[in-house]
C-alpha cells in the first residue's frame, strides 16, 4: 500500500521571490496546493478521479505558521497527508522542510467536495479509497484553524481590487493563492522589511467571481495580529488573520 504521507520537492524559483529574495506567503500556498494535489492523485481521489464522478475539491479554511521563509535557489520540501475525514469535510496537514531537512512550518487545511451538477457538498465517506488513507500520527505542532471574527466596526478599507483575468481559476472564480496573494498587498512594503507573518489563516466564504469589484477591510488587534476581510458588497467573501512576529 502506497505510504500515507508523500513528501514533494520545490524549488525557489527567483522570479517568484520577493525583494528580499525570500518566498512569499503566496508561493508557500501554491506549493501546498500542488503537494495536495500530487497525494491525492497517486492515491485515486486526484482531480481526474473526482471529475468522472463530477466532484471537484474545495479549499475551505488553512493555518500556515512559518519559522522561517526560504531563499532564493534553495529547495523546500512539503510533506502532506490526511489526517481526518467525515462526512463534509476531510482534514488534510502540511510540514515544510529545508533543503537540509530542518522543520520550517506547518499548516493545516479542511477540504469539501461539491457535487457539480447540484453544487452541494458531498457525502466525503462515500468516496472510494479517502478513508483508508488516515494518517493521526504524524506530527503537526501548531495551533488549530481558529474563528476569525467579523468586522462590524473599527476597521477600514484598506484596498479594493477588480476580479480580473490572472485572479480566476479553472471555475472563473477567485483563484484560492489570489485571495491570499490580495491580503498581505495591504500591508506596507516597510513591514516586510523587518518583520515577517508568522501564521497565516483563512476562512474561504463564498466565492469571488470574475468582473466583481471587492473590497478588503483590515483591524489591527495589537500584538502584530491583524484581521482582514474580503466584501462584495454586504457580503463576506473570506476572511483571514495574520500574526506578525
Amino acid at each position: 500500500m502506497i505510504a500515507p504521507v508523500g513528501r514533494y520537492e520545490f524549488e525557489i524559483d527567483a522570479y517568484l521571490t520577493d525583494f528580499r529574495g525570500k518566498a512569499t506567503l503566496p508561493m508557500i500556498g501554491g506549493f501546498m496546493l500542488q503537494a495536495a494535489a500530487r497525494h491525492a492523485d497517486e492515491r485515486g481521489f486526484g482531480y481526474s478521479s473526482m471529475t468522472s464522478q463530477q466532484r471537484v475539491w474545495v479549499l475551505s479554511r488553512m493555518a500556515i505558521e512559518m519559522y522561517g521563509y526560504p531563499k532564493n535557489d534553495t529547495l523546500m520540501s512539503v510533506k502532506t497527508w490526511i489526517a481526518g475525514v467525515n462526512r463534509l469535510f476531510t482534514e488534510r496537514h502540511f510540514a515544510f522542510e529545508d533543503a537540509e531537512g530542518k522543520a520550517i512550518g506547518f499548516a493545516q487545511s479542511l477540504w469539501a467536495s461539491i457535487d457539480l451538477k447540484s453544487r452541494k457538498a458531498a457525502n466525503l465517506l462515500e468516496l472510494y479509497g479517502l478513508s483508508d488513507h488516515i494518517h493521526e500520527n504524524q506530527g503537526c505542532p501548531i495551533e488549530g484553524m481558529t474563528k476569525i471574527p467579523a468586522l462590524k466596526d473599527n476597521c477600514e478599507v484598506a484596498s479594493e481590487f477588480v476580479v480580473k483575468y490572472s485572479d480566476v481559476d479553472i471555475n472563473r472564480h477567485l483563484n484560492s493563492m489570489k485571495y491570499i496573494e490580495h491580503f498581505v498587498d495591504v500591508f506596507d512594503i516597510d513591514m516586510f522589511r523587518v518583520r515577517e507573518i508568522r501564521r497565516f489563516e483563512i476562512n474561504y466564504v463564498s466565492e469571488g467571481r470574475y468582473g466583481t469589484k471587492l473590497d478588503i477591510l483590515k483591524r489591527n488587534e495589537g500584538n502584530g495580529v491583524y484581521v482582514l476581510e474580503m466584501k462584495d458588497g454586504d457580503t463576506n467573501v473570506c476572511s483571514a488573520r495574520a500574526t506578525w512576529k
